[in-house]
């Protein structure tokens, strides 16, 4: 099983795009991202939010209130003022 991913990791994804990415809770619990002219809801996947290379801060507020827990990793360096929640699968 590879390794859960961090709010960081996600932010790095979505930086990499230049324009709006959509992000969206798989039916798995899984958080993923597509283009914003994607609609999943069929598919049964979440929606979550529509962002544009978004903060660490401004991602992580969007999935905790699309019901994402959001913890610290067992092995979480003190890096500053780097924000690194982990991001849980949602079971419900």
């Amino acid at each position: 099983m590879g390794q859960v991913p961090s709010v960081a990791d996600l932010v790095h994804q979505l930086r990499a795009f230049h324009g709006h990415r959509t992000v969206w809770i798989e039916p798995t619990g899984l958080v993923m991202h597509a283009e914003p002219d994607e609609e999943l809801e069929d598919l049964g996947y979440r929606y979550v939010a529509t962002l544009m290379r978004p903060a660490p801060e401004e991602l992580a507020e969007a999935l905790v209130k699309a019901g994402v827990v959001l913890t610290q990793p067992v092995s979480a360096e003190s890096s500053g003022d780097a924000w690194i929640g982990v991001i849980e699968a949602i079971t419900a």
